[in-house]
């Protein structure tokens, strides 16, 4: 006796088959028997008593070939399409090749712990209820490519052994793939989810794409391992896209418009792209053992509907994330934490926008300034001093290796000067720095230091002016030569 039949035999609450020992197959009334034990003329007259519309239960029954056409042709409409009531086939083992082309499930629709011993089609198939293939065996390709679902479906812990086509399948409501094991290839291009994706800790051994997948809210990919490389995109979620704690083991793309991405804890064994639109991507501790590129796509993709405000990607978090370079294009870093990245002079930056410093308090009226670069750590002044001023240098290192990154090197530089400044414990080196910052700028602002020289030349010239006024003899004056001892003599 197998252990799937010895797990039937605990679970079955069914009335049981009692021709065959061991059979753990629905018994069809009036009969004592299951359907691939009735006999041809009970078989017939069993069928014969089915129209479209009517269940079908064929729970823990090792379903014959032949049985499942008889039935099927009982159960099909003048449309052609085989039309089923409330579908139970719950450990059920179907044989090969199952076929549900084009049939309709009306009613809700269970196939838990079934397995399918071949190819299982469900092409264009729909179902109108709930359906479930909680923990089901596909032994050979599974095709559910044009299917409807119109309410939720869950495929949690199914196992399939071939390929998974789900091309173009529309789900109306939640569909769940949580823990379900993909040991050949995945399609899910062009697929349509109503509602939630949920497909956490799934694991992808085959190839895996998601190419033009549209999400109504959440695509959940947290804990998820990829074994091969996995092309995710692209992809619309209209609220959130997840990737927390996932594995890659190859490399990753993902193309996405979204309003959010959370890969927090995503470890990459290859490089990773991310092309992004409207997105919050949120790399915190994250892991890659190859190059990382993050960039604005500045034209909506094709296909998927694009979201209304500015497409520009927000980084919201570096912090702790490992990666022998990363690249980051086009993207806004004003809110970005960098405290705990791995090699930040190792950083790519290119059309990058940072935060700028908050208006001076000693600013003279109408006197108009640019506002250097800051990171978001310095503006909440909750970072450590010493690990910010270091980062700020890091990163000055870093921006000068990009191309246009001269004003922001100096901008960071500046910064990490300007920490020193307020942090110094040595009086007299204080007042230096504070000498410097007044008069120049720590040498790294033109302005100020034209506008110094200005003021020291303008006061030497005054100097001089004096000096030589307070040299120049006095001649007698008119009133002089005319008074009372001037005639005198």
């Amino acid at each position: 006796m197998s252990t799937q039949t010895v797990a039937l035999d605990a679970l079955a609450t069914w009335p049981r088959c009692k021709v065959a020992y061991g059979c753990a197959g629905r018994a069809v009334d009036p009969y004592l028997r299951c359907a691939a034990h009735l006999t041809p003329d009970e078989l017939e007259t069993y069928a014969a008593g089915l129209g479209p519309g009517d269940d079908l239960d064929l729970r823990g029954v090792t379903v014959p070939p032949h049985v499942l056409s008889v039935l099927l042709d009982a159960l099909t409409g003048p449309d052609g399409r085989p039309h089923l009531g409330r579908g139970r086939f719950d450990g059920a083992v179907l044989p090969s090749p199952f076929s549900l082309s084009g049939a309709c499930l009306e009613g809700d629709s269970s196939f838990d712990g079934a397995c399918f011993t071949g190819a299982a089609c469900f092409l264009d198939a729909r179902f109108l209820g709930h359906v479930s293939f909680r923990r089901v065996r596909f032994r050979g390709n599974a095709s559910f490519h044009g299917a409807r679902f119109h309410r939720h479906a869950t495929f949690e812990e199914a196992v399939f052994a071939g390929d998974a086509l789900f091309g173009e399948t529309i789900w109306q409501a939640d569909a769940s793939f949580s823990r379900a094991v993909f040991i050949g290839a995945a399609a899910f291009d062009r697929a349509r989810f109503g509602r939630d994706a949920w497909l956490q800790a799934a694991r992808f051994a085959g190839a895996v794409s998601f190419r033009r997948v549209r999400v109504t809210r959440q695509a959940r990919f947290e804990r998820v391992s990829f074994r091969r490389d996995a092309w995710l995109g692209p992809l619309a979620a209209g609220v959130r896209l997840r990737l927390a704690d996932a594995v890659a083991h190859g490399t990753l793309h993902v193309s996405a418009v979204t309003r959010a991405l959370d890969a927090r804890g995503l470890s990459v064994r290859g490089a990773a792209d991310f092309r992004l639109r409207h997105a919050d991507l949120d790399l915190e501790n994250a892991v890659f053992d190859g190059a990382v590129s993050v960039r604005t796509v500045d034209h909506p993709f094709h296909g998927l509907t694009d979201l209304p405000h500015e497409p520009v990607v927000r980084v919201l978090s570096l912090c702790g994330t490992t990666a022998p370079g990363v690249a980051l294009t086009d993207v806004d870093l004003s809110r970005c934490r960098f405290l705990g990245l791995a090699r930040p002079e190792r950083l790519r930056l290119s059309g990058c926008s940072f935060a700028t410093a908050p208006p001076s308090r000693w600013r003279l009226p109408g006197w108009h300034t640019r506002r250097h670069a800051v990171l978001a750590e310095d503006l909440t002044g909750s970072a450590n001093a010493d690990l910010l001023e270091t980062l700020y240098r890091q990163l000055a290192s870093a921006a000068h290796e990009c191309e246009d990154g001269r004003k922001l090197e100096r901008d960071f530089r500046y910064c990490a000067l300007d920490i020193r400044r307020r942090t110094e414990r040595d009086q007299w080196r204080r007042l230096g720095l504070h000498l410097l910052w007044l008069t120049c700028g720590y040498g790294l602002r033109i302005g100020r230091t034209l506008l110094c020289l200005a003021v020291l030349a303008t006061a030497v010239w005054f100097g001089l002016a004096l000096a030589r006024h307070g040299a120049t003899p006095v001649t007698p004056t008119r009133h002089a030569i005319s008074s009372p001892q001037g005639r005198a003599r």
